[in-house]
Order: structure tokens, then sequence, then C-alpha cells
């Protein structure tokens, strides 16, 4: 019914980019409130149009850990401020594998869904584990850029056979 997804989004202790997640759902108390909020997020960013793909990080006992995000087709702006694919796990559940297995998996679908052989993506400089994912999931690091937020990110390729 989607008020795991929903508590999940009010309780968790996650940043994205210096943002808490957290934050952007506060006063959300329905699953409807929810969906209209992430309709609202997403015609926020239609500024900068791209096709994104949401999905949640779920354990076994489908507990919502995390969420991450898939941009099949990359425009100018997106090249240069998230990339191919974007994570984010909840505080508990980080260094335990679960972001690199879900990276990973994301990383094929992009490949055997969408047909990206070069994938892009990208972590803050100093988000060393982040990095050290990227890196674990054949991520070669490519340079360092300043975000449109002002944001040092290390930015990867990633080349899929």
């Amino acid at each position: 019914d989607g008020q795991d997804k929903l508590d999940f989004l009010k309780n968790a202790d996650f940043r994205v980019r210096g943002f808490k997640i957290v934050g952007i759902f506060k006063g959300v108390e329905t699953v409807k409130q929810m969906h209209d909020k992430i309709k609202e997020l997403k015609e926020l960013s239609d500024q900068n149009p791209c096709e994104r793909k949401f999905y949640w990080i779920l354990k076994d006992d489908k507990t919502p850990i995390g969420v991450i995000t898939l941009r099949p087709a990359l425009n100018g702006f997106w090249l240069h401020n998230a990339g191919h694919i974007g994570i984010a796990i909840d505080k508990p559940y980080r260094s335990q594998n679960y972001g690199t297995e879900a990276f990973r998996k994301m990383c094929e679908k992009a490949n055997t869904e969408y047909g990206i052989k070069d994938i892009v993506t990208m972590a803050l400089t100093d988000n060393i584990a982040s990095r050290t994912m990227i890196e674990k999931s054949g991520g070669e690091y490519w340079d360092t850029i300043t975000a449109a937020d002002g944001e040092k990110l290390a930015r990867y390729w990633i080349k899929m056979k």
C-alpha cells in the first residue's frame, strides 16, 4: 500500500548532494501526499528534462533501505550534474554491500534494457564510500567537475560489455 515507503522517507537518514532526503517530505503524512510530493519534485526537475526511472532498494524482507535512479539518456545538464545512475542508502544499512549490489544490478539493467555501453556516474569528491563502490563496480575515474550547485564531483566511466 506504500505506507512502508512513506515511513522510510519520513525517517531515513541519508543525504544526496548535501540535502537531507527526509527534509523534502516534512509534513507528508499519507501515501497519497507522498505520491503528490514525488510528482511535484519530478515536475520541479523538468526544468532540465531527462527521462528518469526511480527504484526502491529493498531488503529480502521488503524493508525499504534506499533509492536508486537511472537516467537512460543524458542531456548536457545531467552529464555534468549526476550521470546515468544515482543512489542513496539509509545510514543503518551502509557498509553492508547493499549499495554495491544495487548499483551493479542497475548497471546491468542500464546495459541490457537500455543499451548503455558507457555508464557515467558521480560521487562527491569527499564521499570515499561511494567512490569505492563505483570503483569496485568497474568505474574508472574520469575527472573532477563542479556541479551547478557548486559541489565538487568525481566523475566516472563504467564500460559495459
